[in-house]
């Protein structure tokens, strides 16, 4: 059966094509709502359904743009009864159709995405509802676990509370995201005092704020800690938005902030049977200028390098970066009970830990890594199963 849209979602018909126009290069809609969409003719055979340029089967195009003609005309157009635009390409015969629903949302001058990630808020301490709270009881709801991951994304931090306490709750909740990421630590890990150990991490000691796996070049976007066991007296996790202090820094100290966002730093990870190094500055933009990731594993740095005042601007950045991410007005403390499952973006949040007397008890988090691609992913498709099931 030939598809109506070129991929797998549902496009409600919300506007219906009231007359169209044919121009040299280009297609001109009018809806019944006034508004008016060009359509270039290239862009138009690009998307055309038929089965030499697009495979039914996986919704991909088969052909590239150098295989599409030079010159593309149009001899007819024309408005089916269900609002399909029907179109002949002229140098080739084709008869191609449109779904509208799909066309509007797709106009390449206005496109309307059916669905947008959740917006990005920066916090700090003083914002009581984060970590946001999911009951672990009702996580099965389609509304509950998505809540939660609209959390991780907005704020950088969902908790799931009442989870059973067994050894593959873990893997069960996030294999429902999408593929956990394996790193040298295992596809899942351990967090817990180990007498023979290769990281911090599995010690008693205090942890000051920072990110894992700064050594990795693309260092892994989300970090969950499932609580087995917690049954010392400290040992509390403690989170802060490296974004919010990001912006912080950037308008209070436009200095320092440039520097941390231009100067490569050297992270590296020696091991008995692995070593990874990766050099990059602390906080990462995109070609927009935009903040996408806060990277500092400070036990990982290695020895700078540079002349004396290039190394004296680093330890002031630093330290100031230091100063808000251990500050009591950015950080929140809380304890995590047997059954609580936190996830948060490596990439954004900042976390560490209280010291702790293992001789009280176990303190037991099960952990591993996901893409934040993977909750991003997992969002759309939980609005697109909405919209088919006409929610």
């Amino acid at each position: 059966m030939t598809p109506v849209v070129p991929d797998f979602d549902h496009y409600p018909i919300v506007h219906l094509p009231t007359a169209l126009q044919i121009t040299a290069d280009a297609l001109v809609v009018t809806w019944d709502d006034g508004a008016e969409s060009t359509f270039p003719l290239l862009w138009l055979r690009e998307y055309s359904l038929d089965p030499v340029t697009f495979n039914h089967q996986t919704r991909e195009q088969n052909l590239a743009v150098i295989d599409l003609p030079n010159n593309v005309s149009l001899s007819a157009a024309s408005i089916a009864a269900d609002g399909m635009i029907q179109v002949t390409f002229e140098s080739e015969g084709l008869t191609s159709s449109y779904h509208p629903g799909w066309l509007r949302t797709h106009c390449p001058q206005n496109p309307t995405p059916q669905y947008t990630l959740p917006d990005r808020v920066l916090w700090s301490a003083k914002d009581g509802s984060v970590p946001p709270r999911f009951d672990g009881r009702n996580i099965a709801d389609n509304a509950v676990f998505e809540g939660w991951l609209g959390a991780m994304r907005a704020y950088g931090v969902g908790l799931i509370e009442q989870l059973p306490v067994a050894p593959g709750t873990l893997e069960t909740v996030i294999d429902r995201i999408g593929p956990i990421r394996a790193t040298n630590f295992g596809r899942l890990y351990d967090v817990e005092n180990k007498a023979d150990t290769n990281s911090n991490a599995y010690t008693a000691q205090p942890l000051r704020a920072h990110t894992d796996l700064a050594t990795r070049e693309y260092q892994p976007g989300i970090q969950f800690f499932f609580c087995m066991a917690n049954e010392v007296r400290q040992g509390a996790s403690i989170l802060s938005d490296g974004f919010a202090i990001a912006e912080r820094i950037r308008q209070d100290h436009p200095e320092q902030y440039a520097f941390l966002t231009d100067h490569p730093v050297m992270f590296v990870n020696k091991d008995k049977d692995s070593e990874y190094r990766y050099e990059v500055p602390i906080f990462e933009t995109d070609y927009r200028g935009n903040l996408t990731t806060v990277r500092f594993t400070y036990w990982l740095r290695a020895p700078m390098t540079g002349d004396i005042t290039t190394i004296k601007r680093f330890h002031e950045a630093t330290s100031l970066l230091h100063h808000y991410a251990d500050h009591t007005d950015f950080q929140i403390r809380f304890r995590l009970a047997p059954g609580d499952l936190v996830g948060f973006d490596n990439r954004r949040v900042f976390h560490g830990r209280d010291g702790f007397d293992p001789s009280e008890g176990a303190r037991w988090f099960r952990g591993c890594y996901l893409e934040r691609e993977e909750i991003e992913s997992r969002l759309r498709v939980l609005d697109r199963n909405k919209r088919l099931a006409g929610v």
